[in-house]
């Protein structure tokens, strides 16, 4: 696993988030400008929810010793110092979850789409936006990133599906029944090749304008999915 430089730490906590991302497939996504339209002849009617892209990581390290109670006369500072180190995994990961959530939604938004991040309970209609890091181990297996684990691989991949949220209960992936005891990786999964489901390969070497073109990618692909199975998404 590749740790982060003091330098690149610091771009995680200016949020601007730099991993390329490249291209590589798409599984059971319809060609854009196939099947019927919607009512109005426009996907972007569709309501969209962004779920945050699963990112595991290392444990973290054991909490800091207690600070001394404060004196009477003493207040707590209004606006605390941020006491999370950006070299710890967990922090990264959730650096770079947060920034793709927030690429993704700006992006289909600029496409016309109602958008918006998930939070809480979820209208039964429209299409939901998920996604989960994994990384092939040395016999091809899929296995969910551990971000700060002591994997040799230099790159990972995000599968990116779209569901439908008329059935939420749909999983991305299940975790393989059978679990080798490697400490280098995460645990093997299986994908759910039932849900429209597409492949990134990232390079773990930052560039902000990639993640940009991914979602890109991913908002295109949602476009010809809605295109192709309107009335699929509006029940």
């Amino acid at each position: 696993m590749v740790v982060l430089s003091q330098q690149r730490a610091k771009k995680f906590l200016a949020v601007r988030i730099f991993v390329p991302l490249l291209f590589v497939s798409t599984v059971a996504v319809a060609p854009a400008g196939a099947g019927p339209q919607s009512a109005d002849g426009s996907p972007t009617q569709v309501p969209v929810v962004v779920s945050d892209f699963e990112l595991f990581s290392v444990p973290p390290p054991p909490p800091s010793p207690r600070q001394p109670a404060l004196a009477p006369n003493q207040q707590k500072p209004k606006f605390p110092p941020m006491s999370e180190d950006p070299e710890i995994p967990s922090v990264q990961a959730r650096r770079l979850t947060d920034f793709f959530a927030v690429t993704l939604v700006e992006t289909l938004r600029k496409s016309g789409y109602n958008v918006r991040r998930q939070r809480g309970q979820n209208s039964p209609k429209g299409a939901l936006v998920r996604g989960v890091f994994a990384e092939p181990d040395d016999q091809n297996r899929i296995r969910r990133e551990l971000w700060g684990g002591s994997s040799p691989n230099a790159k990972f991949f995000l599968y990116a599906g779209i569901f439908n949220m008329a059935r939420p209960d749909q999983p991305l992936y299940q975790l393989a029944s059978d679990q080798p005891r490697e400490d280098p990786y995460g645990p093997v999964i299986t994908l759910n090749n039932y849900i429209p489901l597409a492949k990134y390969e990232l390079d773990k070497n930052p560039t902000e304008e990639d993640i940009r073109k991914i979602c890109r990618q991913i908002a295109d692909s949602l476009t010809a999915l809605l295109a192709a199975n309107p009335s699929a998404f509006a029940q």
